[in-house]
């Protein structure tokens, strides 16, 4: 899991190279690496547990679930302020379901 600066550091070098690769003729590799820049970027914006948590979430194992959430070390800073928020509800609501 990493920090999200580092999360937009990565896409904007990857975009960068991708620029160069088009100025190359490369095109395949344009395109590839645009789709990677695309992937930090969606990372940036949905944690990697907080997509695995909504998988499990999918399939009804709320364990797994509030395993994967307690996976994230220091929400205010690896997550942006809309996922913090969701994922407080979230474990309060479950909490409060499980007493």
């Amino acid at each position: 899991m990493f920090n999200k600066i580092f999360k937009l550091i990565l896409a904007f070098l990857s975009m960068i190279f991708c620029v160069t690769q088009f100025m190359n003729d490369n095109i395949g590799n344009g395109i590839a690496l645009i789709f990677l820049s695309l992937t930090f970027i969606l990372l940036y914006f949905k944690n990697e547990m907080l997509i695995l948590a909504f998988l499990r979430m999918r399939k009804q194992d709320f364990d797994g679930t509030e395993k994967y959430l307690n996976m994230i070390k220091n929400p205010e800073k690896s997550l942006i302020k809309n996922n913090t928020d969701t994922t407080i509800i979230y474990l309060e609501s479950y909490i409060h379901k499980k007493t």
